[in-house]
């Protein structure tokens, strides 16, 4: 029988089959939390850390890196958009305001070069020996 203390506790659910597997695949993974935490440098709009550098582009004010994010909701703000128009990234360095036709086609409106390719940007030759290229194991 049981004692009234264990009876006035609530009954202990038991754990799922995959929390219990992911317990036992944990166990044996020492270096889990030693793992370095890489943060990248400031953002310059936001001030946040960069935690992926390689999405970062060059803020054109600052000549310093920023969020991907940032620079596009920078862009939303400077431009007046129309009801089916939207800010998109083109590549190299170039934004785009798209017209949307039909929910199939687009069309380019008007092209945004945000970033000058042809110079090489300071921070970026920097962090190319802060973070070094990951090798793959054969």
């Amino acid at each position: 029988m049981r004692n009234q203390d264990e009876s006035a506790q609530a009954p202990e659910r038991s754990k799922s089959r995959s929390r219990r597997r992911n317990e036992r695949r944990n166990r044996n993974r020492p270096n889990k939390g030693l793992r370095e935490k890489v943060t990248g440098p400031e953002c310059s709009i936001c001030n946040k850390p960069i935690r992926d550098v390689s999405s970062a582009i060059n803020d054109q004010e600052s000549e310093n890196p920023a969020h991907f994010d940032c620079i596009l909701k920078k862009l939303s703000e400077s431009e007046s958009l129309e009801k089916q128009e939207k800010i998109v990234y083109l590549g190299s360095g170039n934004f785009g305001i798209v017209k949307i036709i039909n929910n199939k086609k687009f069309e380019i409106v008007k092209k945004i070069q945000y970033e000058n390719t042809e110079d090489i940007i300071k921070w970026r030759k920097e962090m190319r020996f802060k973070f070094p290229e990951n090798k793959k194991a054969r």
